[in-house]
């Protein structure tokens, strides 16, 4: 079945409306982790969330999505997040090196609550330890 233009727009409207959700949830477990200056992109920089990065004034670049039952092209949106970010930020900008992270909420259940990043990445973090 088809769905109708206004059932796309209001489909479409839902899912970003649960997108700022996640965003929300997510930026409260960083403050809860001890990021008391962790904001959501869209509040504090207009570049981060045009580099595909949802959270600002943590050392990770986050990228949260919420549903898509049939599933994320990873790689591709690390690959976004990477020009992206060169797009925007100057050479040499620490911002541009920052572990990518992708948390993706697929559904209510905890299984399908993932956390995503490429090995590098992972790597990184424990580097700084």
């Amino acid at each position: 079945m088809s769905l109708t233009k206004e059932q796309k727009s209001k489909q479409a409207k839902n899912n970003r409306a649960k997108g700022h959700s996640l965003e929300r949830r997510i930026r409260l477990k960083f403050i809860e982790l001890g990021f008391d200056k962790c904001r959501t992109s869209r509040q504090a920089s207009r570049l981060l969330d045009d580099s595909k990065v949802d959270l600002a004034q943590i050392p990770y670049n986050v990228q949260c999505k919420k549903g898509y039952p049939k599933g994320i092209n990873y790689t591709k949106l690390f690959q976004d997040m990477n020009e992206s970010l060169k797009e925007h930020f100057m050479e040499g900008d620490p911002i541009i090196d920052y572990p990518k992270i992708i948390i993706h909420d697929k559904d209510r259940k905890k299984s399908e609550k993932l956390v995503i990043m490429q090995e590098e990445d992972f790597w990184k973090i424990f580097k700084h330890k």
